[in-house]
């Protein structure tokens, strides 16, 4: 059997979810039997994750935009298409799904089948109904579309005001199970020179950006005893915002800024309980690393985090900081609900093994 030759397309390999995914799925693709696997990035600027993956073995090309949504990186894509020979070409976000779309569109003789992976389950774009024919023509192109969940699939046709049909599936994340589970713990004198064996660490992974809601966590925390310490790992343009206003509740001594980091895998195993305060998500992978790491796991009840800790973590109306509180002082509270809670965590993060979830990724390549 010839190999599949497969190049994936996305803006950069910044610290975001999507980001992420491409670092922890390409390795296992490239090394599967009848699989090759490229990346092509519009630029090369913020790429946290591209060393891990060049050490693995991925080819990495990059165009070098200065811009990434400017429209001539539809030429650049579709030069750099043209010289290669690929079976699939696979897409990531915007605005790379729109380039790759039309850098294709206008390529003659084409013998390779194209797929756009959906990350979330909104974007500004839909804020603004004259995006929607544009979008319906953009998405049109692709001879898949891949839902990270069920209500990623759903908002998506339901904006694109289409059926349901062959064209759209779902395959849900997946990370490296064994991976968070088996992480070795650092001593919490480590994380904090000024904390203790004794004190309490809650983690919230993710970027500062509108969409994760970290100042209902921060607010909570004035609810919470002063043994507890808050670790907000990420990066973003709202990180500088977030300081200022941890400062202003003179929460500075509690509240610990980490920045982008490699060792996620070792800080929540580190951690006593995990937290997501998002306002929405498209899969609530952050979520699955700390059910991974056997940590209780506390979410706020939106789609893309509801689907994944529900029936194991708990959940709580997004932005209350006041049931976050409530929840988070029980948790501590009752080392019996922890043990469980943690319990239930652990073995519900084994449905999304990122193996599971490439496995599923191979059999949609297969299919055309």
């Amino acid at each position: 059997m010839n190999n599949i030759k497969i190049l994936h397309i996305i803006n950069n390999l910044g610290s975001g979810g999507a980001e992420k995914l491409i670092e922890d799925t390409l390795p296992i693709l490239h090394k599967k039997e009848n699989l090759e696997v490229e990346l092509l990035l519009l630029t090369d600027k913020n790429n946290v994750f591209a060393e891990s993956l060049k050490k693995q073995g991925v080819e990495i090309n990059v165009i070098g935009t200065k811009n990434i949504y400017s429209p001539t990186n539809i030429f650049s894509i579709r030069r750099f298409i043209k010289n290669n020979d690929f079976d699939i070409i696979h897409a990531h976000l915007f605005p790379t799904l729109y380039w790759t779309a039309l850098a294709t569109k206008t390529l003659l003789n084409k013998k390779f089948n194209l797929i756009l992976t959906e990350h979330n389950t909104r974007n500004g774009r839909r804020a603004h109904f004259f995006f929607r024919p544009v979008e319906k023509f953009i998405y049109n192109e692709y001879d898949k579309v891949v839902s990270i969940s069920q209500k990623t699939e759903d908002n998506l046709i339901d904006w694109l005001g289409v059926k349901k049909n062959n064209k759209f599936t779902i395959v849900e994340n997946g990370i490296d199970t064994q991976k968070f589970n088996e992480a070795e713990a650092y001593s919490k004198e480590e994380l904090c020179s000024t904390c203790s064996e004794d004190d309490i660490f809650i983690t919230m992974v993710g970027s500062f950006s509108k969409q994760k809601d970290q100042k209902t966590l921060i607010n909570a925390m004035e609810q919470i005893d002063d043994k507890v310490h808050l670790f907000l790992v990420g990066q973003g343009q709202l990180l500088d915002e977030h300081k200022e206003y941890v400062n202003n509740l003179n929460l500075n001594n509690r509240v610990h800024f980490l920045g982008f980091r490699n060792d996620v895998d070792r800080i929540l195993k580190t951690s006593d309980i995990v937290v997501l305060s998002s306002h929405w998500e498209g899969f609530g992978l952050a979520a699955v690393e700390g059910m991974a790491a056997g940590k209780p796991v506390i979410a706020s009840d939106v789609s893309g985090l509801r689907e994944v800790v529900k029936g194991a973590g708990l959940l709580f109306e997004q932005g209350d900081e006041e049931e976050l509180a409530e929840i988070i002082n029980k948790v501590l509270d009752d080392k019996e609900f922890y043990r469980l809670v943690s319990q239930k965590c652990l073995k519900k993060s084994k449905k999304y093994d990122i193996n599971n979830m490439c496995e599923k990724m191979i059999d949609t390549y297969n299919s055309l």
